[in-house]
């Protein structure tokens, strides 16, 4: 199983990125991501197939999260007033409070499927695959220079 993984890691990383592509690769990311954590959890069929709707939803929700915060973001500091930037600073913990309380919650529901160890993993698993992500985009822009 885990020379499979590798194997879908490697196709992964070894596309080219043009806009029709960059989707497929987003594609492929997600779908080797699944099977990188399904592998790193030991999940079984039956958890599998109750797991990753949960994780989904998480990560729908999360994403939303970060992209309604992120959607003032880029504006210019210089521009913002005190009162503007305590209020950015206030929204900025606000979000990551709904952050850990969305984490809380979900982390409940995933124990309802998998055990609090598998669950360990998980986060494990995903800060490993963000790693591993990293230093392929890393050795894919040096590559490039």
């Amino acid at each position: 199983m885990r020379h499979f993984v590798i194997l879908i890691l490697f196709c992964v990383f070894g596309l080219a990125s043009t806009s029709v592509q960059a989707q497929e690769r987003n594609e492929n990311v997600e779908a080797a991501k699944v099977a990188y954590i399904t592998d790193k959890i030991e999940l079984t069929a039956d958890q599998a197939q109750k797991f990753w709707p949960i994780y989904n939803e998480y990560e729908t929700k999360r994403r939303e999260l970060m992209r309604n915060y992120r959607s003032g973001y880029r504006r210019n500091l210089e521009e913002m007033s005190e009162q503007e930037a305590k209020a950015r600073i206030d929204e900025m913990f606000d979000t990551r409070e709904r952050e850990l309380a969305l984490e809380k919650e979900y982390a409940a529901r995933y124990q309802r499927v998998i055990s609090t160890k598998q669950l360990i993993k998980l986060y494990r698993a995903e800060r490993d695959f963000t790693k591993l992500l990293l230093k392929k985009l890393d050795a894919s822009k040096t590559a490039n220079r």
